[in-house]
This record gives C-alpha cells, sequence and structure tokens, in this order.
C-alpha cells in the first residue's frame, strides 16, 4: 500500500513539473512571437516612414529582402526584386513632391501584417490634388519587407487625377 502511495504521490509531484514546464515554454513561445511581431512592425514602420519624410525611395534599401514582391490586388507580381519594387513606389515621392504617407494603423501576427494607410498630395505636372485610402498585407522575412499586395481604389485616384 505504502508503494502505492508512493508512486501516485510521484506521478502527482511529475505531472504538476510538467505542467508548469509546458507553460512556461508556451509563454517563452508567446513572448519571442510578440517580439518578432513587434521587431517587425517597427522595421517596417520605419522604412515608409522614412522613405517618405526623406524623400527618397533608396531608403528603402535597407528594408527589402532580396527576393521581394509586390503584387496587385489580383495576386499578379507587379515588381520582383528590390530595384522593381521600389521602381513601382517610386514616382509617389518624385511625382508629388509634398506627398504624405500615413499609416493609419499596422497590426499584425509574427510575420504578417496589415497596413491601413493614406496618401495625398499634389501630382507636380498637373497641380491636380490626390487623396486616397488602401490596405497592404505585408509578408516579413528575416525583419525584412519580402512581399506587399495592396488593395486600394485606383480608380478613385486616377479621377483625381483627372478633375
Amino acid at each position: 500500500m505504502k508503494t502505492i502511495k508512493k508512486l501516485l504521490l510521484l506521478t502527482l509531484v511529475l505531472s504538476i513539473f510538467s505542467c508548469t514546464n509546458k507553460e512556461s515554454d508556451a509563454c517563452t513561445e508567446l513572448k519571442n512571437s510578440k517580439m518578432l511581431l513587434s521587431d517587425n512592425m517597427e522595421n517596417y514602420r520605419s522604412a515608409w516612414e522614412m522613405s517618405f519624410l526623406e524623400r527618397d525611395i533608396n531608403v528603402l534599401d535597407e528594408y527589402l529582402h532580396e527576393n521581394v514582391t509586390h503584387l496587385n490586388e489580383d495576386g499578379v507580381v507587379n515588381a520582383t526584386g528590390p530595384e522593381e519594387f521600389k521602381n513601382d513606389y517610386a514616382g509617389y515621392i518624385t511625382d508629388f513632391p509634398d506627398s504624405e504617407f500615413l499609416i493609419v494603423n499596422l497590426f499584425g501576427d509574427g510575420d504578417q501584417l496589415i497596413k491601413h494607410w493614406n496618401f495625398k498630395g499634389t501630382h507636380a505636372e498637373s497641380g491636380k490634388k490626390v487623396n486616397v485610402y488602401g490596405a497592404t498585407l505585408v509578408k516579413m522575412k528575416d525583419g525584412k519587407i519580402f512581399q506587399e499586395q495592396d488593395y486600394w481604389d485606383a480608380r478613385k485616384f486616377y479621377k483625381q487625377l483627372s478633375e
């Protein structure tokens, strides 16, 4: 009988320690995930804020993954690699010298982010003002922008340019 009690007590003690370690591992995993998300969000926000603040698309160089892609809303690849990626966006800085790019909201999970944004500015050639909102799905890899897929009303943008 004493042996059975000892075995039950030993089993109970091992179970308690086992649960504590599992909770600790889960807690550590959650903390690491939150840190990854925080770092990704900080890098991503810095990339876009600095490129518009400095009026220089090349600021993105340090934030872009070597295999970065830019997709349109249908999932079709618009650009592959850092140079094509930057070329896709450069006109928003050069063609709109007073452009403002505001990240309205940024949230995510691990390596995946969602950005709600606002772009406004005056077109240098026509003098027409634009003000559009959109959202971008973002994938990060190794702390760098790996993929972006934009969703926005391009017709509204071009209509504002033509009015």
